[in-house]
């Protein structure tokens, strides 16, 4: 009975720390989302002075950079969190 009870305890606390690190993940990638659109802006303003569309695309890039880093590293932290529950 007790072997039951600990390993729904550890179930739910694996659970919760998905949820954490999942909540984390979403505040990494807004926080890294916005700081590429950021980085990409003055690097377009730099880069590119005379064409709009260059600008939207140097801009794009940096946003995009930016998601795909925070989305890395949720997936990491998820991966390692998943290995350690076995």
């Amino acid at each position: 009975m007790s072997s039951t009870i600990q390993s729904r305890d550890a179930s739910a606390s694996g659970e919760n720390a998905i949820s954490d690190i999942i909540k984390q993940g979403t505040e990494r990638g807004i926080m890294y989302t916005t700081a590429g659109m950021v980085a990409g802006g003055l690097a377009s303003i730099v880069l590119a002075r005379g064409g709009g569309g260059a600008r939207k695309a140097i801009t794009a890039l940096g946003t995009g950079i930016g998601a795909g880093a925070a989305w890395t590293r949720c997936s990491i932290d998820i991966e390692e969190a998943v290995k350690q529950m076995k």
